[in-house]
């Protein structure tokens, strides 16, 4: 069965909301979650302040909804990058490392997510907030590598947590980093390492690992 057309009515409402996200990231990325107004936030995206409302409870809530939008841009990429190397699953890993490592070195992102988003959001709410997004992706990688006997872990589940934290202290690293480029080739080298020591003895994953 075939799913209803949309109104104009509802295209025009996801076209206000995408340009509320829109102008509320480039605001809150460029001046912080507490210098920005909501009605700066709807004068960039030339609607009213009461159309910022409609789609949003408040502030908190619209940045809350932004940094969803950035999480989701981010996974979409990192599953984008490992399917292209398909069917090498090591090289996809590898791939999907490097993806989410270039987003981390993305300013928008970069503050958004992990220099506002701490204090925003509160830490129980960020770091929960992180793994609707990003759990599921780390451990079907994990899952993966686990199926082709790359990897032998005693305990996915942990496994996957312990990875979800290293990757959450990786990019707190790169937004406090003088240098983030250089800091995002050391913390590429020890993540690799990391996830390269539990392969089984003899099994070569590729130049990456070593």
């Amino acid at each position: 069965m075939e799913a209803a057309p949309r109104s104009r009515r509802d295209e025009y409402s996801e076209a206000t909301r995408r340009a509320l996200l829109d102008s509320a990231a480039r605001l809150f990325a460029e001046k912080g979650f507490t210098a920005t107004s909501l009605d700066e936030v709807a004068a960039e995206a030339r609607v009213t302040k009461g159309a910022v409302y409609h789609h949003f409870a408040n502030k908190q809530a619209l940045f809350e909804a932004v940094a969803d939008q950035a999480e989701e841009d981010a996974c979409a990429a990192i599953m984008v990058a490992a399917a292209a190397e398909a069917p090498d699953t090591w090289r996809g890993v590898v791939a999907g490392l490097d993806s989410f490592l270039e987003r981390c070195m993305d300013p928008v992102y970069r503050r958004l997510c992990f220099q506002e988003g701490p204090a925003v959001l509160g830490f129980a709410n960020w770091w929960e907030h992180g793994e609707k997004h990003e759990i599921g992706l780390i451990r079907g990688m994990l899952a993966a590598l686990r199926a082709e006997g790359l990897i032998e872990p005693d305990d996915l589940d942990t496994l996957t947590q312990l990875l979800f934290g290293s990757m959450i202290a990786a990019a707190l690293s790169l937004a406090r980093a003088e240098d983030p480029k250089s800091e995002s080739v050391r913390v590429r080298d020890a993540i690799l390492r990391l996830v390269a020591g539990l392969r089984p003895s003899g099994v070569a994953l590729g130049p990456d690992a070593e």
